[in-house]
């Protein structure tokens, strides 16, 4: 699947139910992590779930995990848009405005904002670091 399709089934939802439940059905596509991935894996502060990320632009990998189920399924959104954006691109990138397009931002704690927040702040620093070869601490 491509950010494009998320972009087309969500565009088909009327409702923020709706949007909820394929968040729910996304959230299976997230791999699961087996505990000793996990706990080598930053956790991110601030978010009222429990939540984990790691990304590396070169190679690009995206490990991620949360104890709610719709963060996971916002987390793997992130992961497909992490895969198919240019490393510039990612230096700018705006996980508000991705997910202000499909309606979903608005429906979201501050508290869950706000983790969403600490990973978009992650993914510039690490693009940014692959932009400039500077060491960004985390």
């Amino acid at each position: 699947m491509q950010l494009a399709d998320i972009y087309a089934q969500f565009a088909q939802c009327k409702m923020w139910e709706e949007r909820y439940r394929l968040l729910i059905k996304f959230s299976r596509q997230l791999p699961q992590l087996d505990a000793e991935t996990l706990a080598a894996l930053p956790e991110i502060s601030g978010c009222e779930s429990r939540l984990w990320f790691h990304f590396t632009l070169e190679p690009r990998q995206v490990q991620a995990y949360s104890d709610a189920r719709l963060m996971q399924g916002l987390l793997w959104i992130i992961t497909l848009a992490l895969q198919e954006k240019s490393a510039q691109a990612l230096t700018e990138f705006d996980l508000r405005a991705l997910f202000d397009d499909l309606h979903i931002t608005h429906h979201l704690t501050h508290t869950r904002l706000n983790g969403l927040a600490q990973i978009e702040k992650r993914v510039r620093e690490v693009a940014r670091q692959n932009n400039t070869g500077e060491f960004i601490q985390k």
